[in-house]
């Protein structure tokens, strides 16, 4: 072996706090206490408000520290809502953000702490991409305002420093990916999942699945990464078939496999997580839906680039795979994603969730701007392939 085929790897661990309990709430006022933060603004959307008791629970956590509330929080985040949500925040000037919710309440935090620091739009701190692997970072700040996650779904926006934004306007969504907004302290709350419908969750779930399965499949993947990947991958066909309001524990069962798979994501994603954000950006696809549609195409698309990184995913899966080639195991690895998704009744087609086949072209215009696509197994120069899979799931 030459020095050229050692390993080599670029780990990089954020620090955060993550407290798991049935009631992890309680433990926010000491979340704000490490950050040295007093007052702190709720940040969510006006269904977990009216539906839930979640945030009621946060306001009475936080007694006199709560600074205020915005409520408006709408789905996938849309620009004009997050210029009226800074407006709103910046008036109170809290030390410290709380976002309750899903990916879009975590999102609109992340992408306030950028505005409150930087000023502007949020357009101006969009990732450029230029395929198949050009990627451009605007400049960032490091004093933001401190992020404080507590999540009502499967997916882990919290965990990531990424957020997006739609724009009906460009007919895309902007993609933001400030490292320095990524949430200090995340409270994995059992009683606040189980107030989410069930249908939510394994959705919300799915999409963490797809992370797992394109962060072992990157070109960037490390043993770090594919540990917790493969662990993640093992613990959600184990739970997630299972789990329901009435257990608790499976929740946070879930949950933590769901997190591990945003931990696992060490060297990029690809071209499902591409295209999911401007299907649902687009056509208001709820986004764990649109990756679980997705995935088994996209897998199927790679796998001749990939075939023994989607062995691992099949291995994890519970697959015997002794007697298969590794394109064998790797297609097994998407049938069974694929049989997953309908065991939890998810969507199966594009046109069950009302997007129009005459939609597919500008969804696959708007996808070879996210950068995503950057770290797929197989280069995508152009729209041609995205179109491919995309017909191939409607």
């Amino acid at each position: 072996m030459t020095l050229q085929d050692a390993l080599t790897y670029h780990y990089r661990a954020v620090p955060r706090d993550m407290i798991c309990a049935p009631d992890a709430i309680s433990h926010l006022c000491d979340a704000l206490d490490q950050l040295m933060a007093y007052k702190a603004m709720i940040i969510c959307g006006p269904t977990i408000l009216q539906h839930a008791d979640v945030v009621q629970r946060v306001q009475e956590a936080l007694g006199e520290r709560c600074a205020g509330l915005f409520a408006g929080v709408l789905p996938h985040a849309p620009v004009d809502m997050i210029a009226e949500a800074f407006q709103a925040v910046k008036a109170v000037q809290p030390e410290a953000l709380v976002s309750v919710g899903g990916g879009s309440s975590h999102d609109t935090a992340k992408g306030l702490a950028t505005l409150l620091a930087q000023g502007g739009r949020i357009h101006d701190y969009e990732t450029r991409f230029t395929p198949p692997d050009q990627v451009e970072l605007p400049n960032f700040t490091n004093n933001k305002i401190p992020v404080i996650a507590i999540s009502t779904t499967m997916g882990a926006a919290e965990l990531s420093g990424g957020a997006g934004f739609t724009d009906q306007s460009l007919g895309r969504k902007i993609v933001v990916a400030d490292p320095w907004t990524m949430p200090c302290s995340v409270l994995i709350d059992g009683r606040a999942l189980a107030t989410t419908p069930l249908s939510i969750l394994r959705s919300t779930a799915i999409g963490q699945l797809r992370i797992a399965v394109e962060s072992i499949c990157s070109p960037r993947h490390n043993p770090i990464g594919d540990a917790m990947g493969t662990a993640a991958i093992r613990m959600l066909v184990q739970y997630l078939p299972v789990c329901s309001a009435d257990d608790i524990d499976s929740l946070l069962q879930v949950k933590t496999a769901a997190c591990m798979a945003s931990l696992a994501n060490v060297g990029g994603l690809g071209l499902c997580t591409a295209t999911a954000h401007h299907v649902g950006g687009l056509y208001r696809v709820a986004h764990g839906e649109a990756n679980g549609i997705l995935l088994p195409h996209t897998m199927r698309f790679n796998l001749d680039a990939c075939a023994e990184r989607q062995a691992l995913i099949a291995e994890a899966m519970g697959i015997d795979t002794s007697a298969m080639t590794p394109a064998e195991a790797g297609l097994a690895a998407a049938d069974a994603v694929a049989e997953l998704c309908r065991t939890l009744g998810l969507p199966s087609r594009l046109r069950d969730v009302d997007v129009p086949e005459a939609g597919l072209e500008h969804i696959a215009a708007a996808t070879l701007h996210d950068r995503g696509l950057a770290t797929n197994p197989k280069p995508v120069a152009d729209a041609a392939p995205i179109l491919h899979v995309l017909h191939q799931a409607w």
